[in-house]
């Protein structure tokens, strides 16, 4: 994931995230600030997750966390994700 990849898609709506590519360890920095940007914005916040191609531990982590925040709409959640959330024994929704 580059640094205009964590980037919320389009100026005019800053309350969408759309990651594309790996989120691992290596990437977990910039996930987490995107995110941190993403909650800034007052409301109902959504994440499109149709372009990620390899997730870890570490992104799952962050997920988790922003879930937590009860106002994110998560879409496109690509198998593998969805997988490893399976393994983990979390059977919830992302989305809020």
């Amino acid at each position: 994931m580059t640094e205009s990849q964590a980037q919320p898609a389009g100026e005019e709506n800053p309350r969408h995230l759309v990651p594309t590519g790996d989120l691992t360890i290596f990437e977990a920095g910039e996930f987490k600030d995107a995110l941190v940007k993403l909650f800034t914005n007052e409301g109902l916040v959504s994440m499109d997750l149709s372009g990620v191609k390899r997730v870890d531990t570490a992104a799952i982590q962050l997920l988790l966390s922003a879930r937590k925040q009860q106002r994110m709409l998560v879409a496109g959640m690509p198998d593998e994700l969805q997988g490893k959330l399976t393994q983990l024994g979390f059977t919830g929704s992302l989305s809020e």
